[in-house]
């Protein structure tokens, strides 16, 4: 019984730090993490404000931690795990559809980091530390092994994965964040960096599909 009784304790407080964090990313990203206040944030997750304390000793604690759990691409290896054995010409269209749906699904946490980290060098080598880059040693580890099947130039696998985010990225800025007068469909955005990646780094006269 101690035993359930422990789990049940911390299985609740996993779902409240998971409360809170979701109604924080809501509010920073509103109102900026600067204007933000612990009783905003309180008020949003539908709790008193002591008991944020008991699970964040500070509002930059709660962001550290929205760095570290609302990752960009949080499901990366289920996404590339069906994609290590196709061919690359099959492979790099759903990857970049894949990437893409993940962006814009998360694109409140892509603003947070625009608006709040990239300005902090300490909050940056955090997000770089542990988000950004186990997720490009994911991606050039998968776009190695093609390049060993030779489906793909030989390059600095970090290079190419970096490229790859980075076009998804500008994307994002510009159709979601920056308020875009003529956004792209999600079609155009996807054919386009498909078609840019593939014609770079696909050695299409070897390929079949």
């Amino acid at each position: 019984m101690p035993r359930v009784a422990a789990a049940k304790r911390e299985e609740h407080a996993e779902a409240r730090c998971e409360q809170i964090l979701e109604a924080a990313l809501r509010v920073f990203s509103r109102r900026g993490f600067a204007e933000a206040t612990m009783e905003e944030v309180a008020g949003e997750a539908g709790l008193a404000k002591g008991s944020l304390y008991l699970y964040f000793p500070s509002k930059e604690a709660v962001l550290e931690q929205l760095l570290v759990k609302n990752l960009i691409f949080p499901h990366l290896a289920d996404v590339l795990a069906p994609l290590r054995d196709l061919s690359a010409r099959q492979a790099i269209p759903r990857l970049v559809h894949e990437l893409w749906s993940e962006l814009r699904g998360r694109k409140a946490i892509a603003h947070l980091l625009t608006r709040e980290i990239f300005s902090r060098p300490e909050r940056a080598r955090l997000y770089h530390e542990q988000v950004r880059l186990p997720a490009l040693r994911s991606l050039a580890e998968c776009l190695g092994k093609w390049m060993e099947r030779k489906e793909i130039a030989r390059s600095d696998p970090m290079a190419l994965a970096q490229c790859l985010f980075g076009m998804l990225w500008y994307c994002l800025q510009t159709q979601e964040l920056m308020g875009e007068e003529t956004p792209l469909s999600d079609q155009a955005v996807e054919e386009a960096v498909t078609g840019l990646f593939m014609h770079g780094a696909v050695k299409v006269t070897t390929l079949t599909i």
